[in-house]
């Protein structure tokens, strides 16, 4: 991959040792005058404004004419209400790598700001997460709303399809008191705007309204509008980028929030363990002190139910091992939750490389959890191409789900017995699993 390449606007009078450095990690251009830095062409990684050059008006033109910039004053003195492109930062930080981070930061910002002016004029926001919330979503959709300065009643979190049964779910919302809403599709068109969280518009199928915003950490998903979007399939959590916008905007992480988000990352990443990124661990760090870790204690330790027990023995009384790949038939089940559950339990079994799970819910549909050892074949890939054309399918390289209505599996196998169910999943993740890529084939 090409590395981008940076370009430095220097606005003011710096010492050459300092555009010497620069010039090292980019293009530097160099100019005296705001009429010069308003005439220069392209695109800035960053302008760097001399603190005895600055001013509010220099700021405030410079902001207005290179809009996705950020502009950084070098020991300059603070504004009361700086514009957001704008960062105060100590000259011997811009001889370090630390002014990277700063960049970030500011860059960051800005999108705050982009975000903010999307949902400024909407009276009744919804924020929806994806059918059956997890913890991740449910963080995310609380960290949004803080970031816009809304509460319950004008920013509603909710979602589409059955109540929350996991246990550990359940206890979140009941211990952090998260108001979260069932609602059906007609109900959408009711709200001014609508914000996506952990999940993207294709997941909902025909019927959604447009949508306004969609933060998620999923890779992305076929194409559709938004007005702000932000996919970034690199993070193992939403909570992370939620987390990067707090920070980055200087908005006040409540222990509830902080509480929230950590164990979004925590059981999204399997506690840094799967699909992490260093932003992750860096977001987890930063919201370890701030959280009530006796109160996620108590999230973690949920009660389960005695029939949850019953459910989970009788799942795994129906498995088997093929080429490396676990399968456990959970069966029918009125909680979806209990088939991760087995796909989780599944890897850790020794020589396993795949852990298949499936059981219809509620029969309805065929819900397919799907867990790899993380350095094999990208599962998420793997079952948006397996069920593309019959049901919605997606997740990472180590932990992926599909859900496909049972009508769908029925006209693709002929029957919908247990047993013709079983031999289809096994065929089907058999051959995915073990073929070679067409270019490993050649």
């Amino acid at each position: 991959m090409q590395k981008e390449l940076r370009r430095y606007l220097f606005v003011g009078d710096f010492d050459s040792f300092l555009l010497g450095i620069f010039s090292k990690r980019g293009e530097v251009i160099w100019v005296s005058s705001l009429e010069e830095a308003l005439n220069q062409t392209g695109n800035f990684s960053v302008i760097m404004i001399d603190k005895r050059y600055f001013s509010p008006e220099l700021t405030n033109e410079l902001s207005a004419h290179y809009p996705q910039t950020p502009l950084i004053v070098s020991n300059g003195e603070p504004m009361e209400e700086p514009p957001p492109s704008v960062r105060f930062v100590a000259f011997h930080k811009l001889l370090t790598d630390e002014i990277a981070r700063e960049e970030k930061l500011a860059r960051t910002e800005l999108r705050v700001e982009e975000l903010r002016r999307v949902h400024a004029n909407g009276k009744k926001m919804l924020i929806l997460l994806h059918d059956h919330p997890d913890p991740d979503s449910i963080a995310g959709a609380l960290a949004l709303r803080a970031l816009l300065k809304r509460n319950k009643q004008t920013a509603i979190i909710g979602h589409l399809g059955d109540r929350i049964s996991r246990p550990e779910n359940v206890a979140m919302i009941e211990l952090l008191e998260i108001d979260l809403q069932e609602l059906e599709m007609k109900q959408l068109k009711d709200f001014d705007s609508i914000a996506l969280v952990d999940v993207q518009p294709p997941f909902f199928g025909p019927g959604l309204p447009p949508v306004d915003t969609v933060i998620d950490h999923h890779p992305l998903v076929g194409s559709y509008e938004a007005r702000f979007k932000e996919v970034r399939a690199e993070e193992g959590a939403t909570s992370t980028i939620l987390t990067k916008y707090l920070r980055a905007s200087q908005t006040d992480i409540s222990e509830r929030l902080a509480t929230a988000l950590l164990y979004g990352i925590k059981t999204d990443t399997v506690i840094l363990n799967r699909d992490t990124d260093p932003d992750d661990i860096e977001a987890f760090t930063f919201l370890y002190p701030l959280a009530n870790l006796g109160l996620l204690r108590r999230i973690e330790r949920a009660e389960v139910p005695p029939d949850e027990i019953k459910s989970l023995g009788k799942a795994l009384a129906d498995h088997w091992i093929a080429s490396s790949i676990f399968f456990v038939n959970v069966g029918r089940v009125d909680r979806e939750y209990l088939i991760p559950k087995m796909a989780d339990f599944g890897i850790q079994v020794k020589d396993v490389e795949w852990s298949i799970a499936f059981g219809i819910l509620d029969n309805k549909h065929l819900i397919i959890s799907v867990r790899n050892v993380g350095y094999v074949k990208s599962a998420g890939r793997l079952v948006r191409e397996l069920f593309k054309d019959i049901g919605s399918a997606g997740g990472h390289r180590s932990a992926a789900k599909a859900v496909i209505p049972l009508a769908r599996v029925r006209k693709e196998i002929g029957k919908g017995s247990q047993d013709a169910i079983k031999k289809w999943v096994t065929d089907l993740f058999t051959k995915a699993v073990t073929e070679k890529p067409e270019e490993e084939a050649q």
